[in-house]
């Protein structure tokens, strides 16, 4: 008697039809948020669905539902369609699920912080949707925070102690919240992580990361001796970080940079619902009208209301779009997305110099040709903001005591900051301005790394700067938007000259990324006649995209109005930073604070 075998229907059901109910199944609005958690249940159904659809043997199933899940466009336009495969967003899926359950219950390594970090990094909706909706960051940024801040000061989970897990949780503070959930942030909560928190980090902040490299030197990595390259404050950490299944170097976000931005918005809105004192202005004028009519110099009442409505530019959530196809094409995406140039404010584009700066920046010593970590035209405007200062006491006990956590608050005097400022570029082949010198052997950046007795002469749409060390003169392109072609490279206007400016009908035929930026400006006459008139000279360093901004009087006389060098990065269309004087040594911690403007032309229609 012959034994038959029976086959069941399931079993001569293709694998591609298996993959495409176990991806329907999962793709469906409803089960967005979290893990593929229908995947288990597919499982039991029989055998042959099983094996169609296991991880190890269909890594193409989990990259679609990757797809969907996750954003992806950023990525793809950062590294290209080769980085991601198939198998890199599968174990990148596998991954995220994992420490997206971790943050959900509220145990979180280093390196889950970083996945999270990197997540919002390049976030155009869904990634902030994963790590808000399901994962609750928020409770878990709330646990994670207090433990560290009441950690021994000695340990290494200390909250000022660890300044790499320290910095990638203020950066979700930052990035996570919108000021409309500021606004509604528990009080206790808020409070608790101003003064104790913040405020030890922002009034010693020099104890703290400010840069991604040496601020001794214009050109990283130098080509000087290994001994003259310094930094004022310490290097930011460097780490070996895990991102669709490849591993790298990345240097650490700068702690300061975000303790700054989350302090801020977390004060103005403190500011919005706290009555203003108008009695404690009542001694000034009106206006400038009347200022003027009653020869009064200084702030009038208008200023400084002004001033107390001043508000930085606050994260907001992007709208989530979920595309469920089946055949979804990932490269067609990435060229739709990206056709749609530099206008998405709300999207991961904004946070495209971060990435690169991070990975651009993790070693200082090796050549780089990073052509990302600043946008030519993106300092061109109109600037308001503030910056503060400590009292000069309070900063000399900090800067004698390294190990000093002040008991309470140190005063901080918060000061109006605004300035108008222009841009001016240098093309290859002309050879930029060589940066200064100073007795430490850097390139004089309390000087913003400009040589010293420097001349530079207007003409219409640019200028000519004027190296007295070497008697060689340097032409810079003025930044004019309608240049600008959208992609991070500008028209190149021609050589001749009209009237002692550029030929406006004569342009090369190529785009460019200049060799050299400097920046000029001033206060308005307004804003001048109500805090002071200042001029601004200032360079970027291409490396990272620092912007070191030398602001000084107007009025040469005027030397009570301080001499102060401004140095910091973009951020969220914030340029948000560091002030100091320029009488101490360099290489030395001089007297400073922090300071953050926004401006206020809408670079995100350029």
């Amino acid at each position: 008697m012959s034994l038959t075998r029976f086959t069941s229907i399931a079993e001569t059901v293709p694998n591609e039809l298996w993959e495409r109910i176990a991806y329907f199944a999962n793709a469906r609005e409803d089960s967005f948020l979290g893990p593929p958690k229908d995947i288990v249940n597919i499982c039991l159904a029989c055998r042959s669905f099983d094996r169609a659809i296991r991880f190890d043997d269909n890594p193409g199933l989990y990259a679609r539902i990757f797809r969907f899940k996750f954003d992806y466009h950023a990525p793809l336009r950062r590294f290209g369609i080769n980085w991601l495969t198939t198998r890199s967003m599968a174990l990148e899926l596998k991954k995220r699920i994992i420490v997206l359950k971790q943050v959900r219950q509220r145990v979180c390594t280093t390196q889950d912080l970083w996945t999270c970090y990197l997540m919002m990094l390049e976030n155009d909706g869904r990634n902030e949707r994963q790590l808000i909706e399901w994962a609750h960051l928020y409770g878990y940024l709330k646990r994670e925070t207090c433990l560290r801040y009441e950690a021994d000061l000695h340990s290494n989970t200390n909250w000022f102690q660890n300044t790499e897990t320290t910095s990638l949780l203020l950066w979700l503070w930052w990035m996570t919240f919108s000021r409309d959930d500021v606004r509604i942030e528990n009080p206790r909560v808020r409070d608790s992580l101003i003064y104790p928190l913040l405020h030890n980090l922002i009034v010693a902040s020099f104890r703290y990361p400010n840069f991604y490299g040496p601020e001794s030197h214009l050109h990283i990595p130098s080509t000087e001796v290994a001994q003259c390259t310094w930094s004022s404050t310490p290097t930011t950490p460097v780490a070996r970080v895990n991102h669709f299944a490849k591993e790298f170097d990345l240097a650490t976000p700068l702690l300061n940079v975000a303790s700054f931005l989350v302090w801020t918005v977390r004060l103005e809105t403190i500011r919005e619902v706290t009555p203003f004192d108008r009695s404690s202005i009542s001694s000034l004028p009106p206006d400038r009208e009347s200022a003027i009519a009653r020869r009064m110099q200084g702030p009038t009442q208008t200023d400084v209301l002004e001033f107390h409505r001043t508000q930085i530019r606050a994260p907001t959530h992007c709208p989530s779009t979920l595309c469920t196809s089946f055949e979804e094409e990932i490269l067609t995406q990435c060229v739709k997305e990206s056709s749609e140039g530099i206008s998405l404010v709300l999207g991961s584009r904004r946070y495209d110099q971060d990435w690169h700066r991070l990975a651009a920046c993790s070693d200082s010593r090796a050549p780089s040709l990073n052509d990302n970590a600043y946008t030519p035209g993106a300092l061109l405007g109109n600037w308001e903001g503030f910056f503060v200062q400590p009292s000069l006491e309070d900063h000399i006990a900090l800067v004698d005591d390294p190990d000093r956590i002040p008991a309470e608050p140190v005063p901080l005097y918060r000061h109006p900051l605004y300035f108008t400022l222009q841009e001016h570029h240098c093309y290859d082949p002309d050879v930029p301005l060589a940066p200064g010198s100073d007795c430490t052997g850097g390139q004089d950046v309390l000087n913003a790394w400009l040589p010293q007795g420097i001349t530079l002469t207007q003409y219409e749409n640019e200028i000519e700067a004027l190296d007295p060390v070497s008697d060689r003169n340097v032409r810079y392109h003025t930044f004019l938007p309608e240049r600008w072609d959208g992609t991070q490279n500008e028209r190149v206007p021609g050589t001749s000259r009209k009237s002692g400016g550029l030929d406006e009908n004569n342009f090369t035929n190529s785009f460019s990324y200049p060799n050299d930026i400097l920046i000029t400006g001033q206060t308005s006459e307004e804003n001048g006649a109500a805090w002071g008139h200042y001029i601004l000279i200032g360079r970027v360093r291409l490396w990272d995209g620092l912007i070191v901004l030398l602001r000084t009087p107007r009025d040469s006389t005027r030397s009570d109005l301080g001499r102060w060098i401004f140095r910091g990065y973009l951020h969220d269309y914030n340029l948000v930073g560091h002030w100091r004087e320029t009488s101490t040594s360099p290489n030395l911690t001089g007297y400073q604070g922090g300071f953050v403007a926004h401006n206020l032309l809408d670079h995100t229609c350029m």
